[in-house]
């Protein structure tokens, strides 16, 4: 795979999880570059269609919400709202810590955590991550985003009430596919179930869904549209738009 956006190789240190970003057991995180370059992938795609922003982004398989905050720490300018979603209810306590992280709000919150980690412990790594706080609260200045949230909702369930406050314009998310988090209940083909319902989902004419997984799942269905496709290590990631 070639990096169009993020070719210059650079630290993202201060997206390491746990440094300033939360983390819990039995959640990921997510090569924060590749990321970057997944998302400006999608927006110039969304301007090449006539919709210059600002956008709501939604990851309705979000987790713990790392993928989500850094798209929104990183590229916050262009979005006004970043929703997350998860079938597992145990992991949105900390998706919405990780979500409070784009409001000046929540990263003041933060600051004050690590500052009394300083007086408990005055550990080096503690004051490492104050400095990558103020690093991000300056990412934070530029934000245009006026809403995050996220709630529980089986994205593979099209019958269960689903409904977005704001259609979508870009849906990022990283597929479960085993190991530390792999799909819930008993779906014959939970990829299809997952196209199908977020197709709902979509601002009409104006969107790209952008899915991660393993090499093992099919990325497609008959709404969509591949737009781009390609493969780093052992991910696939598949840039598709809505037909009709």
């Amino acid at each position: 795979m070639e990096y169009i956006y993020e070719s210059a190789q650079r630290s993202y240190e201060d997206f390491a999880s746990g440094r300033v970003l939360y983390n819990a057991r039995g959640t990921t995180s997510f090569p924060v570059r590749l990321a970057s370059e997944i998302v400006q992938r999608c927006l110039r795609m969304l301007e090449d269609r006539g919709n210059e922003g600002p956008y709501t982004l939604f990851d309705p398989c979000c987790g713990g919400g790392y993928l989500l905050t850094v798209a929104g720490l990183l590229h916050g300018q262009r979005f006004k709202q970043v929703i997350g979603s998860d079938v597992n209810a145990g992991v949105l306590e900390l998706a919405g810590n990780n979500l409070s992280l784009l409001t000046p709000e929540g990263m003041q919150r933060r600051e004050k955590q690590i500052k009394e980690l300083i007086q408990l412990y005055d550990k080096p790594s503690h004051h490492e991550a104050l400095q990558s706080v103020a690093r991000l609260e300056q990412l934070l200045d530029r934000s245009a985003i006026e809403e995050v949230r996220c709630f529980q909702g089986d994205i593979t369930n099209w019958q269960e009430p689903f409904d977005l406050p704001h259609k979508a314009n870009l849906v990022l998310t990283d597929l479960p596919y085993g190991q530390i988090v792999s799909w819930n209940g008993d779906r014959a083909d939970p990829v299809h179930d997952f196209f199908e319902h977020v197709y709902r989902l979509l601002e009409p004419g104006r969107a790209v869904v952008a899915v991660i997984a393993d090499k093992s799942q099919k990325l497609r269905h008959d709404r969509f549209t591949k737009i781009q496709g390609f493969k780093v290590g052992k991910r696939q990631v598949a840039i598709l738009e809505p037909k009709g």
